[in-house]
């Protein structure tokens, strides 16, 4: 079992990497929390579709790109797929213009 100090090992080499790594990680709960209650929302009868909505939302601004494509000619759950992989690919791009410059690890002088 992994302690939680090895998940911010990797964070901590950065100055401002926990930052970067609490705030892309709760993007990443929020997108996925998006893709779970638009699933439940397909699976139930009387949805009206309203519940994807909350997940073009979580994942603008590229959601919009997604959009864009016609719903014919993507299989039914695409966009739902697409717009997940958009929201983890902008919580990547969070972690990486949050967590700053790399920190300097300068060996001790005189050895």
């Amino acid at each position: 079992m992994t302690s939680i100090r090895s998940v911010f090992r990797p964070a901590s080499r950065y100055r401002r990497g926990t930052l970067a790594l609490v705030v892309s990680g709760l993007y990443v709960l929020l997108v996925i929390a998006g893709l779970v209650v638009v699933a439940v929302g397909m699976l139930q009868s009387d949805d009206q579709g309203l519940s994807a909505v909350m997940l073009i939302l979580v994942t603008l601004p590229l959601s919009w790109l997604v959009m864009m494509i016609p719903g014919e000619a993507l299989p039914v759950g695409a966009h739902l797929l697409l717009l997940t992989v958009a929201g983890l690919l902008q919580a990547s791009l969070l972690w990486f213009l949050l967590r700053g410059p790399r920190k300097d690890v300068s060996p001790p002088e005189g050895k």
